[in-house]
């Protein structure tokens, strides 16, 4: 994890990610070759996926339900 983040805030401070496209693509890349390398299945990357997607969402939904209290 350690590399991803060192991985992550080289490329932000770097010109050739200066669109965060680029920089989006370029860390999803590496999280997926990472993935594999370390024996992960398309099963296992797919529900690794998911997961972080869902607590996107949970996040999402908390910020929205704090927001309209607040307001």
């Amino acid at each position: 994890m350690y590399t991803l983040l060192n991985t992550i805030k080289n490329m932000s401070q770097s010109p050739n990610y200066s669109s965060s496209a680029n920089m989006t693509k370029a860390i999803a890349e590496n999280i997926f070759k990472d993935l594999r390398a370390y024996g992960l299945g398309d099963k296992d990357i797919v529900a690794i996926s998911s997961e972080i997607l869902n607590r996107l969402t949970d996040d999402l939904k908390s910020r929205n339900e704090r927001n309209q209290a607040e307001s």
